[in-house]
């Protein structure tokens, strides 16, 4: 994590940074008219988050003009955002899932797909540190405050995590248009991790070498391929429908 400071913004991203009960909050700037909202008062007296009211121009400068921040944002801690691999692999159990971003450069796409993965009990979101959306007020936006309440590991190497993956007993697919194994008519009976690439070239080659199958989701011909976000969707609502417990 770099030493910048990582500022989110809305109201309903700052109480979830808050119940997630991780230390997350450094400071709330919030302006006189949010302050005083019922529920971020709420969240103020009963957490004692430092708040400090400023303007709407202030808050503009701290997370850009073009977003809507509803009159609050807030630092975080960002360290504490990030678990490693290794505690990941120790906590994980039977037939759990992990996602792995292969450059996902999106913010939006990164933050649905962190919310597609609580939504259906992945484990863990697993990115790299190049060529990758880093966590941002917009990624934390698009999640819904998803990511404060998932795993969250960031590697220098993708391909080295997911060789770790593979030794600790993960089976690896790589969700590609062409793959060689149906949605349909994939069992996930084991520990599994699910590689979706980036928005244009998709999974890099050198990626899908490291996969134990290339996964691919039936479309109606006239659609070329499914956004990265809706693809981990539906094949981790497949994974769960079959690892209900």
């Amino acid at each position: 994590m770099s030493n910048e400071t990582l500022y989110i913004y809305g109201k309903n991203p700052i109480k979830e940074a808050i119940l997630s009960n991780k230390n997350l909050i450094n400071k709330v700037y919030a302006t006189k008219e949010t302050k005083q909202d019922k529920d971020i008062m709420a969240l103020q007296n009963k957490y004692q988050c430092v708040f400090e009211e400023v303007t709407k121009e202030e808050i503009a400068h701290r997370v850009g003009k073009e977003v809507v921040h509803q009159g609050i944002c807030a630092s975080l801690y960002g360290e504490n955002l990030f678990m490693s691999l290794q505690d990941v692999i120790a906590s994980a159990k039977d037939n759990d899932s992990i996602v792995v971003l292969d450059e996902i450069e999106d913010p939006h796409n990164m933050g649905a797909i962190i919310r597609s993965a609580l939504a259906f009990g992945a484990s863990a979101v697993v990115f790299g540190e190049r060529n990758q959306s880093p966590v941002t007020g917009t990624v934390v936006k698009s999640s819904s405050g998803a990511l404060f309440h998932i795993p969250l590991v960031k590697v220098s190497n993708i391909s080295n995590a997911i060789e770790t993956l593979k030794k600790e007993h993960f089976f690896v697919y790589a969700l590609t248009g062409d793959g060689e194994v149906s949605l349909e008519r994939a069992v996930f009976d084991t520990k599994t991790v699910f590689v979706v690439g980036g928005e244009g070239a998709g999974i890099r080659s050198k990626i899908k070498e490291h996969a134990d199958f290339r996964l691919s989701i039936p479309i109606n011909p006239a659609c070329e391929s499914l956004n990265a976000s809706n693809a981990v969707a539906v094949a981790l609502y497949e994974w769960k429908k079959q690892n209900k417990a």
